[in-house]
């Protein structure tokens, strides 16, 4: 099962975690924190988690306003963890499954440039898309492992699509955190994706494509013209943050 949206979770104590709500044009910016002694009863790890709400006329008509709000939200992110050392880009998901290939869409619009010579001053950037082991018949945890053992980032980005219970946030949210992702069914801690794992900071990007409703799962109509915006805008604010 994927991770539940966080919002899903912190609307109903939203007080102890909401530093500001504020909104620009028809997009809905919420900033939560979490402490330590949250991460239980949320099921989510502590950090900062920013919440971006839009309507479709954003999606479809104003993206460029949406597109600067995230990159706004990512640089900050960036200027606070990243090191000047490699960033490792995973996209989750499977590519045969469109309500769980957001990660895997975005990332192949993205830009590597961790082959370049030292000559170039942009950051060394990897790509990396595991796939899912029922396709590879290899866990996609131990794939990541090896991948950053062996090019050692000092930053993870990685984008998955996401579950909410609420049908309203399907394909019209994107949330932003830098804790990384802990599955809802209750894996094992090692077999998250969160700084704990590999001591290394780990920014997540997700998508909620699914609706669960009474432990069933829809998607809605305009599921694929909607993950085609959002995966080209994520793959052009982080092209145009790594290129500037």
């Amino acid at each position: 099962m994927k991770q539940n949206l966080f919002i899903d979770a912190a609307m109903s104590i939203e007080k102890k975690y909401l530093l500001e709500s504020r909104k620009e044009r028809n997009v809905l910016i919420k900033h939560y924190y979490v402490k330590d002694e949250f991460v239980h009863k949320l099921k989510h790890d502590k950090g900062d988690y920013f919440n971006v709400s839009f309507d479709d006329v954003i999606l479809y008509q104003e993206v460029k306003s949406l597109q600067k709000i995230v990159s706004k939200i990512l640089r900050i992110f960036l200027k606070k963890y990243h090191k000047n050392g490699p960033i490792l880009i995973l996209g989750l998901g499977n590519s045969s499954i469109m309500g769980d290939s957001f990660g895997v869409k975005s990332v192949s619009k993205m830009i590597a440039t961790n082959h370049y010579n030292d000559i170039y001053t942009i950051p060394k950037v990897a790509l990396f898309t595991p796939e899912t082991t029922n396709k590879t018949g290899i866990s996609s945890f131990k794939l990541i492992s090896m991948v950053v053992n062996d090019l050692k980032p000092d930053l993870i980005i990685l984008i998955d699509s996401l579950v909410t219970e609420n049908i309203n946030y399907v394909n019209r949210t994107l949330e932003i955190n830098d804790c990384g992702i802990v599955y809802a069914d209750a894996l094992k801690d090692n077999k998250c994706i969160n700084r704990k794992t590999f001591g290394i900071p780990v920014l997540s990007i997700g998508y909620p494509t699914l609706w669960n409703c009474k432990k069933a799962y829809y998607s809605k109509l305009n599921l694929e013209e909607d993950l085609n915006i959002i995966s080209s805008m994520i793959a052009d604010v982080i092209n145009q943050i790594i290129m500037s």
